[in-house]
């Protein structure tokens, strides 16, 4: 009987095990691809370890290189440029701090773009300063211009007094311009316009005709926009396993774009020296979310 009872039990067992390995085996790898280890690479990391436990992660960089499975996910944070890393030998490769036009030649299967859309930046300023006139947009050229407003709405698009950089000497010029008769300037990521060359000029010019910049990005508060829409690390996180996910379901991929978890942000200093009332954050979130 002992015997017996002991074959019946390692039976069990093996059974079990032949059950629970296709648990471990189809664990998915995830592999952060940088030039070099930074905190902020660190930090995405551990975001995705926090959000996302049961995933296996590494970092593979050009001083520290890995030799990934072909089936692994692998994410290239930046550009990817002169990388140690050949990224045609996996499929399932994600781009993230990415530009619009850096997204265009990676060559991703799916890509998390950094900067905001401007149509959340348009929404947040209009709520911010409301208001008859327009807001003023730069662009820096005609295909600039036609690229930023296949992004919006017809409604959105009859808001905005959109000067081109190009059509005038300079920038002062294109300043004095889209700042006339309109409540702010609307700032796109856009490194022709706004620059280290030109922010300094760009805000002072706005703040000398009490109006304010919202956007281009969370750098630009420091330096004196007003405010913004902005996706912090845990935001990349969330959005690169909503890929995965979406992906090891479908066998599809979700399209490169933005990304659509964010927090707003503002320069209370800013705020204070042009008298402008600040609408509480969970508020205007919920605006935002609004039709």
């Amino acid at each position: 009987m002992d015997a017996k009872y002991s074959i019946i039990f390692h039976l069990r067992v093996i059974l079990l095990v032949l059950v629970s390995w296709p648990l471990f085996a189809q664990q998915d790898t995830v592999v952060l691809v940088a030039k070099k280890n930074t905190p902020s690479l660190n930090k995405l990391l551990n975001n995705l370890k926090s959000i996302e436990p049961s995933l296996s992660y590494q970092i593979s960089t050009s001083g520290k290189p890995l030799n990934v499975s072909s089936d692994a996910y692998v994410i290239s944070v930046g550009t990817n440029k002169n990388s140690h890393f050949d990224f045609s030998k996996n499929s399932k490769r994600i781009g993230v701090m990415l530009t619009a036009k850096q997204a265009d030649d990676e060559r991703m299967a799916s890509s998390i773009l950094v900067e905001p859309p401007l149509a959340r930046q348009l929404k947040l300023a209009n709520l911010l300063i409301p208001g008859s006139k327009p807001l003023g947009l730069l662009v820096s050229s005609i295909d600039d211009r036609d690229r930023r407003l296949a992004t919006l709405t017809k409604s959105q698009i009859n808001m905005l007094k959109i000067v081109n950089v190009a059509d005038f000497d300079n920038i002062n010029q294109a300043l004095y311009h889209v700042l006339k008769d309109t409540r702010l300037l609307l700032g796109s990521y856009d490194d022709e316009i706004y620059n280290a060359k030109n922010i300094k000029n760009i805000l002072i010019t706005s703040y000398r005709q009490q109006k304010v910049l919202v956007g281009p990005s969370r750098a630009y508060l420091k330096a004196g926009s007003f405010a913004t829409t902005f996706s912090d690390l845990s935001h990349i996180a969330q959005r690169i396993l909503d890929i995965i996910q979406h992906h090891k379901k479908t066998g599809l991929w979700l399209k490169t774009g933005y990304n659509p978890y964010y927090r707003i942000l503002f320069n209370s200093q800013v705020a204070r020296s042009l008298n402008i009332r600040v609408a509480n954050v969970e508020i205007l979130k919920q605006q935002m979310g609004e039709d």
